[in-house]
């Protein structure tokens, strides 16, 4: 495996994790990795089913650091894709990620994950994404957050606590 394919798949993995974590938190989130790293699958990376109002929760904590949002009973499929990326996500991954999203209208929303920010680039197309579909990145400082609003739960633990 190449030394790319390598850190794409930590990424993927690790969102993974953090995204299936949230779910031993919050009710109605399950989270499916179909295809292993670097394997042709039109920019899914993870599918996430999920309340429709997950993004705004996460949106939120990614802002201001918590949530008071309670989520709701309709469920949504959401399509993830992952940069593992240690700088920047510029305007070309941006345009890659929003053309991905055209190839799977079967998901309501289109979420991405990595990079340290987004260029200014990047933002424009996001913005403009947005008007045909709700479509968000979540760069690395605002998933530490999300992370930190979801603390792990060892396996012997599961049940202690009832989900959200």
């Amino acid at each position: 495996m190449s030394k790319n394919s390598e850190k794409g798949r930590k990424g993927e993995l690790a969102v993974c994790a953090i995204f299936s974590n949230i779910g031993t938190h919050e009710r109605n989130i399950e989270v499916i990795r179909d295809n292993k790293t670097c394997t042709p699958e039109r920019g899914v990376d993870l599918v996430v089913f999920c309340p429709h109002n997950t993004s705004n929760k996460l949106d939120e904590i990614a802002e201001k650091g918590d949530s008071e949002i309670g989520l709701s009973n309709t469920e949504i499929s959401v399509r993830v894709q992952v940069k593992n990326f240690s700088g920047a996500i510029g305007k070309a991954t941006m345009e890659e990620f929003v053309e991905d999203s055209k190839k799977n209208p079967q998901f309501a929303e289109h979420w991405g994950v990595g990079g340290l920010r987004l260029t200014k680039g990047a933002k424009e197309v996001l913005e403009n994404a947005n008007k045909n579909v709700p479509t968000k990145w979540y760069t690395a400082d605002s998933i530490t957050k999300i992370q930190a609003q979801y603390p792990e739960r060892p396996f012997v633990n599961l049940n202690d606590e009832t989900p959200k």
